[in-house]
């Protein structure tokens, strides 16, 4: 089956199997809500046939947003810039599909409300309140992001935020009902699974974006993800993007797919739920080459800020992707964009 062809997320068909991964965007105002510098980073992302793309982070409580310049979706009054937004990428007739990346930063909040290590302040724990907000915050802006038109969720519970500090026994610490044994580090991804599934229903796309391990540091073992993932592919969520600790680092090209092997191991254990697979994807060969494998979607974040327009060029034969993995690309508080020049396709 070729990587242009379609394929479902839970009952949502993707035109082809080509996810842009969420990707900051750096350009909302300090209240959180979009300005017209979101409509062509989306809208060229349609033009360019991507087949699901995965908005950058939203936060879902106005003390869970990692910079001031990050989108939310945590009031009503954000709604209308993502209305916008969702109907303009469906607009362009290209049937491309878009997901809103729900997420909380936790320790890493630039809140005063949250003390962040980044200011080298000690992270004070959550108590039961704060606890119950963020479920609430996770189940209103699911609603928010439904009735905004967005065609799937994703929950990120990777990259060191709230849900992934959680997951992590190295910072997870706790002694109460929400720390200890992985079913108790899990419980709060999994009470904000079930408040989602309760409020989108049962034919709503739901994606949990997750390490697949926390190596080098170990906190969360691919042992712990794949049983984490088991028990919510029963619970019928529709598809999971394996990525890990450290998604943003610079790569060499022989480390190609540099999350691979993780996936492979998750894959073995649930073949029934759709594996959507990011890191250092570069060349059109290797992508192939894991889809027929066990891969079911290739996502790719900095190679579409290069090039948006990628999938139409993979179709006329392009081999490999411009992205030269300098990161340059999504540094606050610029908006995000492709920082090298003159690069020939």
């Amino acid at each position: 089956m070729s990587l242009f062809d379609p394929g479902f997320i839970g009952s949502l068909e993707i035109p082809n199997r080509f996810v842009r991964s969420a990707t900051g965007e750096f350009a909302a105002n300090t209240d959180g809500t979009i300005t017209k510098l979101f409509l062509p980073l989306f809208s060229n992302l349609a033009k360019g046939e991507v087949g699901l793309i995965i908005g950058g982070d939203l936060y879902v409580l106005d003390e869970g947003k990692a910079s001031h310049e990050m989108a939310g979706i945590s009031q009503d009054y954000h709604l209308s810039g993502h209305k916008e937004l969702t109907k303009i990428v469906h607009d362009i007739g290209t049937n491309s599909k878009l997901a809103a990346q729900l997420s909380h930063s936790g320790a890493h909040s630039i809140s005063a409300k949250a003390p962040s290590i980044r200011d080298d302040m000690q992270v004070v724990p959550m108590d039961h309140d704060d606890i119950e907000n963020v479920i609430i915050g996770f189940r209103d802006s699911a609603i928010r992001a439904k009735k905004a038109g967005y065609d799937a969720i994703q929950l990120h519970a990777a990259h060191g935020y709230l849900l992934s500090q959680f997951l992590s026994k190295r910072t997870n610490q706790r002694t109460d009902a929400w720390g200890g044994s992985l079913e108790k580090r899990s419980q709060l991804l999994f009470t904000i699974y079930s408040e989602v599934r309760s409020v989108v229903g049962s034919n709503f796309p739901i994606i949990l974006k997750i390490n697949g391990s926390d190596d080098p540091s170990e906190g969360f073992s691919v042992a712990e993800s794949s049983e984490v993932l088991t028990k919510l592919t029963d619970d019928g969520l529709n598809a999971a993007e394996i990525s890990g600790m450290n998604p943003a680092r610079a790569i060499k090209k022989s480390n190609e797919a540099y999350f691979s092997s993780t996936a492979r191991k998750i894959h073995t254990r649930i073949e029934s739920l759709p594996i959507i697979l990011v890191g250092g994807l570069r060349t059109f060969k290797m992508m192939e080459k894991l889809h027929r494998e066990f891969v079911d979607f290739i996502s790719m974040c900095r190679p579409f800020i290069r090039e948006p327009d990628l999938i139409k060029k993979f179709k006329e034969g392009k081999k490999s992707v411009d992205c030269i993995s300098c990161n340059r690309c999504s540094k606050s508080p610029n908006v995000v964009s492709c920082m090298i020049k003159n690069v020939k396709s």
